[in-house]
């Protein structure tokens, strides 16, 4: 269960900079990673946002199952 918690703040603290590297790229017209189109980064983003949400699902499922085993 540690092991997922730490994922989600990697997961979290991921997007934040991808989006933060975005948004930079946006202001500034540069290319960072050589990607061409801003939007590619928020979806690579996005991607790790819902690994996040997801793991932090699962932590709240297993929660709940074990509240209610006791």
């Amino acid at each position: 269960m540690k092991i997922t918690e730490i994922l989600v703040w990697i997961f979290g603290l991921l997007a934040g900079v991808i989006i933060i590297l975005a948004a930079i790229s946006f202001i500034s017209g540069i290319k960072i990673f050589g990607v061409n189109h801003v939007i590619n980064l928020f979806h690579v983003a996005n991607t790790f946002l819902l690994a996040a949400i997801g793991c932090t699902l699962y932590l709240y499922y297993l929660e709940i199952k074990s509240k209610k085993s006791n």
